[in-house]
């Protein structure tokens, strides 16, 4: 009984040596994973593209492009609204690669996955007055 106390007592020991040698060599390496000075930069950035796309979409009328680009993560979120009477969701695929295309080029990125399904979303445009489709797409850029 005395050996398992005396040995549980001395690995209890052995265990708080340990943390505390590890905390700090932290401190003396300049901080553990969470330093005070150093944050995450996740600035996500809205670009409202230019419609240089119109042979992609020739049935879309009143198109709209954005993007919204998190450069430390490399993903880009898409948005392609235009009248829902006009809307075609393989000219809204074909813009979508389209952009995609330009921007890996203009950011020398090589490769592109799809993070999720892509969506489409009605509404009513409250100053328009006019029923709008958004088709929206959501990848994330690799080197």
């Amino acid at each position: 009984m005395k050996k398992i106390l005396i040995l549980a007592v001395s690995l209890l020991f052995a265990g708080i040596g340990m943390v505390s040698a590890q905390s700090q060599f932290e401190q003396a390496s300049g901080g553990g994973a969470e330093a005070a000075d150093s944050y995450a930069d996740t600035t996500t950035f809205v670009y409202d593209i230019e419609d240089k796309y119109a042979e992609e979409h020739p049935k879309a009328k009143n198109v709209t492009l954005s993007l919204e680009f998190t450069p430390m993560t490399g993903d880009v979120r898409f948005f392609y609204t235009c009248l829902a009477g006009s809307y075609d969701q393989g000219e809204a695929m074909n813009t979508a690669l389209a952009v995609f295309q330009d921007v890996s080029k203009e950011l020398n990125f090589k490769h592109y996955s799809y993070k999720a399904k892509d969506k489409v979303k009605y509404y009513k445009d409250k100053e328009n007055n006019q029923r709008m489709a958004q088709y929206s797409s959501y990848v994330n850029f690799s080197k």
